[in-house]
């Protein structure tokens, strides 16, 4: 990736002809992974379709950013960024910015939706997850680099395979046997398992997922101290996004049927 598309936004500037001149843009941050149906290259991903419901709602002016992930959050940390858009709650996050609700303590009713992560094991595996410990397993387990699913298995005494990025490289792995399975995001995984007849052959989801949890939109202390009340007009912009008939078309258009 060139450095001229790490530093300029690749979602285009979500602006509303009515947002006052006066409030500067707010910037907003996610991965820069295509992951679908959040963040999709060749049409609106729901990110997009979020935030540009909640500009409209808020009369604010919202600009999405790709970038990697860690560089997302150190830049939420330092100012460069107004916030991070998908970001679950991590107790060490509530240095980087500020969660709906109250002080470090998250108001899932303000959530932007529930991510979850099942695992996805090659059939000949051994590999087990009955929802509080990883069962015979023999090889490491791919996940993601920078995922929180990679530091909770290290804790439990698993393996684990970061080497790889793109969730297509990894279940490919996951195929070949070169790992006993994979630590993705159901929304990522389910149709290349779908649409890839080797992977539909070859790697089956457990029944319990390893991770689900509410994601948020976490907004720079920076930003936050200097108008907490406009914060929380623009956090309840997207509930109500979130909750509105065009956002819930535009997932039905998308083929994604997961509750929020």
């Amino acid at each position: 990736m060139s450095l001229s598309r790490l530093l300029l936004p690749i979602v285009c500037c979500l602006t509303l002809s009515g947002a006052s001149a006066a409030e500067a843009t707010w910037r907003f941050c996610h991965e820069d992974n295509e992951t679908y149906p959040w963040i999709m290259k060749d049409r609106e991903g729901l990110y997009a379709t979020m935030a540009k419901l909640a500009a409209k709602r808020a009369d604010a002016r919202i600009e999405l950013v790709w970038l990697p992930w860690k560089r997302c959050l150190a830049d939420v940390k330092s100012g460069i960024m107004d916030g991070v858009v998908g970001a679950g709650f991590l107790q060490e996050r509530c240095e980087i910015g500020v969660y709906p609700g109250e002080p470090c303590k998250p108001d899932t009713t303000q959530r932007l939706y529930i991510d979850r992560f099942p695992l996805y094991r090659n059939r000949a595996s051994t590999l087990g997850w009955d929802g509080q410990k990883v069962m015979g397993q023999r090889k490491p387990i791919a996940v993601q680099p920078g995922f929180v699913a990679a530091r909770m298995l290290k804790q439990m005494g698993a393996q684990v395979d970061e080497t790889d990025k793109e969730p297509y490289q990894i279940l490919r792995k996951v195929s070949a046997g070169m790992v006993d399975g994979a630590i993705l995001q159901a929304p990522v995984a389910d149709p290349l398992l779908k649409e890839v007849a080797d992977f539909g052959a070859t790697i089956e989801r457990l029944p319990i997922s390893f991770q689900e949890y509410p994601t948020y939109l976490v907004v720079s202390h920076q930003r936050y101290k200097a108008d907490p009340k406009r914060v929380k007009a623009i956090w309840q912009a997207f509930v109500q996004a979130r909750d509105s008939n065009e956002y819930q078309a535009a997932k039905a258009s998308l083929n994604y049927n997961e509750a929020d």
